[in-house]
């Protein structure tokens, strides 16, 4: 563990992005959560602490120049907590909304939750399309990490989303295949490409609801 958490600091100093030691023993809960509860369901395909942070935390963190301070953010199909549970650590002035419709992943989420005391997120058991009129028009930002196709998951979040909110569609290469178009509802914003360790591509496509 104390490798992964170097690693934290370190990849997320170098996105300008600075962990408390709040933030630090509230991660190190997530990751000893995460990889427990792996061991009963599926979750990630990383198996240590060091792949999460890799892998996943570090990618959740790109997210943070766009979440800010009182901002409402709706993570649409959760599962590990990506990207919302690492988000709810790097921006404690932010609520977090985790929705996943899975009841064990929804157990696992709930518990991250109480480990990490997340003050500032909350887990909804539901589909987005049964929740959307709960938050209808009172969110700041709207994300999802390949969970759906781009149409799908832009139909889904524009409901949720103030006007001027964004909707964050986080993407691996296979996202090159995708129409990017606005649909009507949104104007499309930034195309954010980067790389995770290894050269492992990456990409977030912005939307902002009008």
């Amino acid at each position: 563990m104390p490798a992964a958490l170097d690693e934290l600091v370190h990849g997320a100093a170098g996105l300008g992005e600075s962990v408390s030691d709040a933030a630090l023993f509230q991660f190190r809960a997530y990751l000893d959560t995460l990889l427990l509860w792996r061991q009963r369901i599926s979750l990630t395909g990383a198996s240590t602490a060091v792949e999460v942070v890799r892998f996943h935390v570090l990618d959740a963190l790109r997210i943070c120049p766009l979440v800010g301070l009182g901002s409402r953010v709706v993570d649409l199909g959760s599962g590990a907590g990506f990207p919302g549970v690492p988000l709810a650590i790097a921006r404690p002035a932010a609520t977090v909304v985790l929705v996943e419709p899975r009841r064990k992943r929804a157990n696992f989420l709930r518990e991250v939750v109480r480990v990490a005391g997340l003050s500032n997120a909350a887990v909804e058991e539901a589909r987005a399309e049964d929740l959307r009129a709960a938050l209808a028009g009172g969110c700041d930002v709207v994300v999802s990490r390949a969970v759906w196709a781009l149409d799908v998951f832009l139909a889904l979040a524009r409901p949720f989303l103030r006007i001027g909110g964004v909707a964050i569609a986080m993407k691996g290469p296979k996202a090159d295949t995708e129409v990017t178009t606005a649909p009507p509802g949104f104007v499309a914003g930034d195309i954010m490409t980067y790389e995770l360790h290894g050269g492992v591509a990456r990409r977030l496509l912005t939307y902002r609801a009008v």
